[in-house]
């Protein structure tokens, strides 16, 4: 993860992490008892979604956060010229607003606040986009973790909503389908 979410760290960036914990975590993961998430590669990208406005945002640094986020647009115009990463980006985010899109207001107040409050952590994979990983089709992964409500006027974040990331998840699972293409 790049971008407002920073690095992910791997063992090995823990300087406190002891031998004893780091081969607790071993055996924990050879005998299948932790929950974990595949590690993506591709181009990570804060979505939100303005309700008064009626249109997804995405925000790549906090100066974007600050201003609300950026629209299709905006997002376009900050990767224009940069080939498949600028594909990539219009992509991916076409097809989370199209998603956004067949919600309810109720619903997308729930789910992002009154207005950009709510952000997810997502990485865009595209094949004509790569970074380290080369992938073959095009994917949007809204992460597991990393999601805040973010205080545009002191810059703070704070976590989200017990559930609502499995609202959002339920959400776009259910608009999945109308989005194969």
């Amino acid at each position: 993860m790049g971008g407002v979410a920073g690095h992910m760290d791997h063992l090995y960036d823990n300087p406190t992490l002891t031998f004893s914990k780091m081969k607790e975590i071993m055996d924990a993961a050879s005998n299948g008892q932790l929950k974990t998430e595949e590690k993506v590669d591709g181009q990570n990208l804060f979505l939100s979604y303005s309700v008064p406005e009626g249109k997804a945002k995405g925000a790549r640094n906090k100066g974007n956060l600050k201003k609300g986020g950026l629209d299709a647009t905006e997002l376009a115009q900050k990767f224009a010229g940069r080939g498949g990463l600028e594909e990539a980006f219009s992509g991916g985010f076409s097809a989370f607003e199209k998603a956004v899109e067949g919600l309810s207001d109720r619903e997308k107040q729930r789910i992002f606040g009154p207005d950009t409050n709510i952000w997810y952590n997502a990485e865009i994979m595209d094949p004509g986009s790569r970074n380290v990983i080369n992938y073959d089709n095009k994917t949007l992964k809204v992460h597991n973790v990393g999601h805040f409500i973010f205080d545009r006027k002191s810059g703070d974040q704070k976590p989200i909503p017990q559930g609502t990331l499995k609202i959002l998840d339920n959400a776009l699972g259910r608009m999945q389908k109308s989005l194969k293409d």
